[in-house]
């Protein structure tokens, strides 16, 4: 029931789901033409679609599934947990729990049927993957660890070479936000080749992998101490 504090093993936790998001849009995207994560990426194709100015290049139905459960997951998980406590381990280990086994129900999904690009078996992995990513953006949004949203890129390239501060050795703020950058691109490479050298199915589980450590991690962060718990009140 304790709060966890903002340290160095909380970053490194939220790092690693950054890579492991990473490494699910790359294996996601060429089998279902469609993001788990990236919602700004599903909503201009879903507009493209809309206005018809593409041919059939991307699958509307995966991108609907995607952008719904995503929110869908957001809104049910971040209201969860400003129920619970945001900061609340209990809470932060059944949250893992929940997204790590959506990806891993994902990963059944895909060995058990055949992957195509649409139909059932397609949006129920897609649905699955997004539910999951969606609470696990609310998870590290509730934490105001802001720097590292271990899904989106785009502000935080703009945060870095803005940073009045970009140049100082001593910048913990630029850090998160650099190694957050390295880390969700690293994601990324690894699950395109991990894709493209072994099959659509194991960079999926290593996101799931990836998920399950950092719930596994939980179980050592340090509890808050009672002047940040009392500052938090305030």
């Amino acid at each position: 029931m304790e709060d966890i504090r903002e340290d160095l093993l909380l970053e490194c936790e939220l790092l690693l789901l950054s890579f492991a998001t990473g490494i699910q849009d790359a294996a996601a995207w060429p089998d279902y033409t469609c993001f788990a994560s990236n919602q700004t990426g599903n909503t201009l194709f879903l507009a493209i679609g809309v206005a018809g100015l593409t041919n059939n290049a991307y699958s509307y139905p995966n991108i609907g599934v995607s952008l719904s459960h995503f929110v869908a997951g957001g809104f049910i998980m971040g209201q969860l947990g400003n129920y619970i406590g945001v900061r609340r381990r209990l809470w932060l280990l059944i949250s893992n729990f929940i997204q790590t086994a959506l990806v891993f129900t994902a990963v059944a999904i895909q060995y058990c049927f055949p992957i195509r690009r649409d139909g059932p078996a397609a949006m129920a992995v897609i649905a699955c993957l997004a539910f999951s990513s969606g609470g696990q953006v609310a998870m590290s949004r509730s934490l105001k660890i802001t720097e590292i949203t271990t899904a989106m890129a785009t502000a935080a390239f703009i945060d870095v070479v803005v940073d009045p501060c970009l140049g100082k050795l001593k910048n913990r703020l630029r850090n998160r936000r650099v190694m957050f950058l390295i880390m969700l691109t690293a994601g990324c490479f690894v699950g395109a080749f991990a894709k493209r050298e072994v099959s659509s199915t194991f960079p999926i589980l290593l996101c799931a992998i990836g998920k399950g450590l950092v719930s596994v991690a939980f179980l050592f962060n340090r509890p808050m101490a009672e002047r940040d718990l009392e500052r938090l009140k305030e």
